[in-house]
């Protein structure tokens, strides 16, 4: 068991390796109640396709991942759910395109609601007749989120910026793929993605990480699992083109949104794509904030409200910018990005600006240390990356306006995905 002391930050956790390749961490918070415990795997929507060392490679359906996520709560001799309330902990999980996690959070005793967590998670107990009618309950669940107009305008955004990418599907996938999931497939995907190899559990509690590890090497130590092929997320490669240019459609809201995504590519090197996609953030934080002096005259106007906002995110094979207003004016909308966006390419930041921002996020992340569910999903994301968990955190510090520079030429203005949603028009119209 190593244990890592960050001086600057007072923290420290624990971290070993368990003889099944179950990898653990243990985050020690003296003088707090609560506990929170996270179980991961690297299986996210993007797992349409993995290869293993042999070379050979599986194909899933879209939405495999959050159908298995659904299907780990099943269990025919207790209700998972029930017995977590029981011990006065509550549990969720969520399925991301990169990750799909389970965590219980409690501030009772924690070695009965660990034991759970890891009972349930390396247990998978399904049946035809239990997967045939899940795929009734995702369907409908897909269907709701369709009705939302944000999720239906992120979601049209992604099927114009990809071609060929898994990020053009919804995290649960569609009706059709949901349809086409097979009980052996479910199984097959679990077994390649739910060993303890491929596992992360992160705790952060006040417990003494000891006698916490101590709990979690018994629990394992009873059970077995079969020799596993390490698998990798598979590749298509992604054209850089987009697949639309533009697109419309209309729902029940009653003011346009309108969505500007560029397309960008993707950064296989872990610790420059974070580099990488700090700095674009710190620069469309100049441009697009209050710190431009022309942000209140857009306010003013009516071209964009308190809705506007925009985001970035880096993968090794994808990348996009994204940009989003509700505004009627939706031309001047989309003349405002379009002149922005130009000249943020040719941005040089002031150093003073500079440092203030990096202090800003700097300081968010080091507050987020004293938030259980961020320090193990940022844990987790960094684990997962390949980063030192510390160093993630300092990257945003050491950014330079060279590193913006670089990384702003990493935009290509050309390729740009726009999808309007308008009102939906009334019948006497």
């Amino acid at each position: 068991m190593r244990e890592v002391i960050n001086a600057r930050f007072d923290e420290r956790y624990v971290e070993e390796t368990l003889e099944n390749g179950l990898h653990v961490v243990l985050w020690h918070k003296p003088d707090y109640e609560k506990s929170y415990f996270m179980m991961a795997t690297p299986l996210g929507a993007l797992d349409m396709e993995q290869v293993d060392a042999k070379g050979n490679r599986i194909q899933y359906p879209a939405g495999i991942a959050h159908f298995l996520e659904h299907k780990m709560f099943e269990d025919e001799e207790m209700d998972v759910m029930e017995q977590f309330s029981a011990m006065g902990a509550n549990v969720n999980a969520f399925t991301s395109y990169q990750e799909t996690c389970y965590y219980f959070s409690t501030s009772k005793d924690i070695e009965k609601p660990l034991e759970l967590l890891l009972d349930f998670v390396q247990k998978l107990s399904i049946s035809d007749a239990s997967v045939e009618k899940e795929k009734g309950i995702i369907i409908q669940e897909l269907h709701m989120y369709k009705q939302m107009s944000d999720t239906s305008l992120l979601m049209e955004l992604f099927t114009s910026l990809f071609v060929k990418h898994p990020m053009r599907y919804d995290i649960g996938g569609d009706d059709a793929s949901v349809r086409a999931i097979t009980k052996e497939q479910l199984e097959d995907c679990y077994r390649r993605n739910y060993h303890p190899q491929r596992m992360l559990l992160v705790g952060v509690t006040a417990k003494d990480p000891r006698f916490v590890m101590e709990i979690i090497k018994r629990n394992q130590a009873k059970k077995q699992f079969p020799h596993i092929e390490i698998v990798e997320r598979g590749y298509e490669e992604e054209p850089k083109t987009v697949a639309r240019k533009e697109y419309r459609f209309e729902m029940d809201v009653s003011t346009p949104k309108h969505a500007i995504a560029y397309k960008l590519e993707g950064i296989a090197d872990a610790k420059k794509r974070k580099q990488c996609e700090w700095a674009i953030a710190l620069a469309l934080d100049v441009m697009f904030t209050t710190l431009n002096p022309d942000y209140q005259k857009w306010m003013d106007e009516g071209i964009i409200n308190d809705y506007f906002g925009y985001e970035v995110d880096l993968g090794n094979d994808y990348g996009f910018i994204v940009l989003y207003g509700e505004t009627q004016k939706t031309q001047a909308f989309m003349e405002l990005i379009e002149e922005h966006m130009k000249k943020l390419l040719d941005q040089k930041i002031d150093a003073a600006c500079l440092e203030q921002l990096k202090r800003r996020y700097y300081g968010t992340m080091v507050r987020s240390l004293n938030r259980f569910d961020e320090i193990a999903i940022s844990f987790m994301r960094s684990y997962f990356a390949g980063l030192d968990f510390y160093d993630s955190i300092e990257l945003v510090s050491q950014i330079t306006q060279a590193d913006i520079d670089a990384a702003l030429a990493h935009i290509d203005l050309e390729q740009k995905a726009c999808v309007h949603l308008y009102p939906k028009k009334s019948k006497n119209s």
